[in-house]
């Protein structure tokens, strides 16, 4: 008989491993960062362009998912769509603290921006990794252009709304329009591959 929380390929789901975390099971989080981990990285180092910040902020949202597992409300979305907001808002925060620090000390030079892929030891959970972000592309291709090219925006770039609109010349409410049902299409694309 199979544990709890383990569907028929012997695999838990996303929403068992956050039940399982909000339990304290401490396996059930490291599950969960070997499948999220690389992808929430990813995030991090497109909107902070440091290495070091971004692998900060890869321990700080698994940290925050640990410690405050509770606050996940699965009729909300799925965990790694909780998960990519947590890291773009966290990113963004990040990088907004950053460039008040940078303007409290003048004539600082930023380094080059570094690169680095996290991989996981198991080929198996890279197998899966690649799968899971085939599905994500193909979730994106699938997404009107304009509101593919707004959550790119918002979630790839950090730029927030008004930035948004700025750049496409759109009004605000639209941005936000084409964001909300991006993640709506994007939500509903990526369940039916769960």
């Amino acid at each position: 008989m199979a544990p709890t929380g383990e569907n028929s390929a012997g695999a838990c789901d996303d929403f068992d491993l956050m039940q399982r975390i909000t339990d304290g099971d401490a396996d059930a989080l490291a599950m969960l960062y070997d499948r999220h981990g690389a992808l929430i990285y990813a995030v991090g180092l497109r909107i902070l362009r440091d290495q070091g910040e971004a692998e900060e902020l890869l321990i700080d949202i698994f940290w925050e998912i640990w410690s405050r597992a509770a606050r996940y409300d699965p009729s909300r979305g799925a965990p790694v769509t909780y998960l990519l907001m947590l890291a773009r808002s966290r990113a963004i925060d990040k990088q907004r603290s950053s460039a008040h620090r940078d303007k409290a000390q003048p004539g600082r030079s930023d380094a080059p921006i570094q690169t680095a892929a996290v991989s996981t030891a198991n080929p198996s959970e890279q197998a899966l990794s690649n799968e899971r972000s085939q599905l994500v592309r193909a979730a994106m291709q699938s997404l009107d252009p304009i509101q593919r090219q707004a959550v790119e925006l918002s979630f790839f770039d950090g730029l927030s709304h008004t930035q948004i609109a700025a750049r496409l010349a759109k009004p605000l409410g639209t941005v936000k329009t084409y964001i909300r049902q991006g993640l709506i299409r994007l939500r509903d694309g990526l369940r039916k591959h769960q």
